[in-house]
């Protein structure tokens, strides 16, 4: 297990990653609320802004990831739909201060895996085993 623990870290980064980016991507499309959403993840939440940047071209071109992205943001977030629409500025602290259900305890929890697992990536990647060769090679 210690000799591919570094490929299981990577495949976990890649597939929160792949989530983030599904799922934040969908933001601009939510009626009423996702360009306010949007705009105050570009002023606050560089990361956020990061998983909206490179999900809504993958959004645009999938619908199934799209519908998947939507329907998770709107289970997590549609509680504070109406103090969005209130104070748009306040949308980053809305999401990321309270939780509302599990949904947004979830979103609020996968958005940190991928930074916080491209570190243990790294970290796991320099300390992984190598092969020790203790007797030279025959010619």
């Amino acid at each position: 297990m210690k000799r591919h623990l570094h490929v299981i870290v990577l495949a976990l980064f890649v597939l929160f990653l792949f989530y983030d980016i599904v799922v934040w991507g969908s933001l601009p499309l939510i009626p009423e609320v996702g360009s306010d959403i949007v705009d105050s993840a570009n002023r606050e939440a560089p990361i956020a802004a990061t998983y909206v940047l490179l999900g809504s071209p993958l959004d645009a071109a999938v619908p199934a990831l799209q519908a998947f992205g939507q329907d998770r943001v709107t289970a997590a977030l549609s509680e504070g739909f109406p103090r969005i629409r209130d104070d748009a500025t306040v949308a980053m602290d809305l999401i990321f201060n309270t939780t509302w259900n599990v949904e947004h305890r979830w979103l609020k929890t996968v958005y940190w895996f991928p930074p916080l697992l491209l570190v243990a990536t790294v970290i796991v990647w320099i300390r992984r085993p190598r092969k020790v060769s203790t007797l030279g090679r025959r010619r």
